[in-house]
Formats: C-alpha cells, structure tokens, sequence
C-alpha cells in the first residue's frame, strides 16, 4: 500500500476513492472502505482513501478537546489490513476548512486525481462549514465525471456505529460495547519509557507508555489485553490510572507483560485492549495492592481462556 502525503506527489490510475476521516476505522468506515476496494476491482483500477490529518475538528473546533480513536499511523495500518492500495492523507489546516465545497473537490478529486468514483458514509458533509452534503457531491460527480456512491450506516445493538459514540464507550468504561463498534480491541500505540520503578519493586514489573497527546486513552481502571512487540505478541494486563495508593499524579498508561523477561525501554509497542477487569481503586497498603493484582492475573488469565 502506498501512503500519499500530497496527493499531487502520487500518481494514481483513476481510482475509487472512500473519503472521509475514518477516525477510528469502525464497521462503518471499513463498510465504505470494503465496498469501495470492491468497485476498484470490477473497474480494474487503485482503490485509495482519503483521509485528513489533523482531524478537522482539531482545526474547526480545538475547544471541544477532541481525542482520536486512531493515530494517523494507526489508521494508515488499518486502511493496509483491509486491501486498499493507498492512502491519500490531506493536511487539514484553516485554508482547507473555509475552501468552498465545490473547490475542494474540483481541485483534489478531478484535477490532481481524477477520481471515477467515490464512496461516502450516509451522513456525509464537506466543505465550508460543512454545508454541502450528499445531493451536492453527486450534482458535482455529473458535472465531472464521477460516480457517487453512498453506504448504509452499521447498526451494533440497535444502534448506529460512530466515531462520537465510540469515544463515549470509551470514556465510561464500556470498553465491550466499543469493541462491537470498531469490530476490534482498542489500541493503545506508544515508546515505553523509564518509569518510577514500583511495579518491579511489588514484583510485577510494567513497560511504561508514553502515548500520543491527542489520543483517547479510555476511562481508567485495569484491562486484559495482547502487546505487539517486533514480532513478538504477549498477554498483558494493563493499569491506566494515577497510582493512588502511592499519592495521585500523571495518568499514566503501564503494562504488564506475562512471562516476559526482556527489556522494552525505548521500543514502540501496540497494546490491543480487549477487556476491562475494573475500576481503579486506592489501598491501604501495598500489601492489599499486591494481593489484588494477584487476582487480577488470575482474572485476566481466565479471560484469556474462555476468550
């Protein structure tokens, strides 16, 4: 898969595009993703998404705090598992957001990729203020020769997977309901790096997590979960929280690789986050902290059993 920084910089053989941002890569984005490969292949031509890099609410709205689902790295991993053969990846930036619509798509769908067809959510909007939509979109495809074509929300549960819904899963600790939204375990990508030192002095030494700012780190409390490491994959049980029982500080997100003896320090692992086990609490001692980490070992082990 080829990654395209600039769309300019790339050269693509009027491709089927999926646009969108596709935070989070959920069943619905990978619906529109899926169906577009699939048009690329009828049509013999590159099946490419587009997506935008800062997300543009981080532009348009920078006060609401937004927190991604997917890094641009992670979400660039995704579009690869699912066969696309690039990714257009558009700087998001103020001169973007106040383009008109019908500029945006003249200048980077027809004239620097000359798109035959572009595959969109049901709730599709673009442009200046986000004012254009769907029937706008598919007035400029006949205008410029391109195909518009519109995919059916994913429903989950009865309701309709999205990216706001899934940030608020993650945020109250409903890490199951989020995973049947992304369709996966949530992901957690970062360099491990020198910690305090406590969870080797209680005798369950942790890789230390320096993740990105604008990440969703989920609600704290102690979850099950898989780490990629170079090539190695091992069981882990996973602490975000501020340590109370030590006097609370940072949130910190720290991992504990069973069975691992090797050394991590300044390697970038991916920590897929499957269940969470419970809250975070704060003990008295560390006597009673030990004993509960016991069981939640032996929690997350059984978890790994029946799974």
């Amino acid at each position: 898969m080829r990654v395209i920084r600039h769309p300019k910089q790339g050269k693509l053989r009027q491709p089927v595009v999926a646009l969108g941002t596709f935070d989070g890569v959920h069943l619905g984005h990978q619906q529109v993703i899926k169906a577009a490969i699939k048009a690329a292949q009828k049509l013999g031509t590159h099946a490419a998404v587009i997506t935008f890099d800062p997300h543009p609410q981080e532009i348009v709205a920078p006060e609401r705090g937004l927190r991604l689902l997917t890094t641009l790295s992670e979400r660039e991993e995704l579009f690869a598992s699912l066969g696309v053969d690039a990714v257009l990846v558009l700087g998001f930036s103020p001169q973007i957001q106040k383009l008109a619509y019908r500029h945006f798509v003249e200048r980077y769908l027809v004239k620097r990729l000359g798109v035959k067809a572009v595959f969109v959510g049901y709730d599709y909007a673009f442009g200046q203020g986000r004012l254009a939509g769907i029937s706008e979109l598919r007035q400029l495809g006949k205008e410029f020769g391109f195909s518009v074509q519109v995919v059916n929300p994913v429903k989950v549960g009865g309701e309709i997977a999205k990216s706001a819904k899934i940030r608020d899963f993650l945020a109250t600790g409903q890490l199951a309901k989020a995973i049947k939204m992304l369709g996966r375990p949530y992901r957690l990508t970062g360099r491990v790096v020198k910690g305090e030192g406590r969870g080797r002095q209680l005798g369950f030494p942790t890789a230390n997590l320096a993740i990105d700012k604008r990440k969703l780190i989920p609600a704290m409390g102690v979850y099950v979960g898989y780490v990629h490491h170079g090539r190695q994959v091992s069981k882990c049980v996973v602490n975000i929280g501020s340590r109370p029982t030590f006097g609370a500080g940072e949130l910190l997100v720290e991992v504990h690789l069973l069975g691992f003896q090797g050394k991590l320090r300044g390697q970038k692992i991916s920590v897929g986050l499957y269940k969470r086990l419970r809250e975070e609490k704060q003990f008295s001692d560390t006597k009673q902290l030990v004993a509960q980490i016991k069981k939640d070992i032996a929690r997350a082990r059984a978890a790994w059993y029946n799974q």
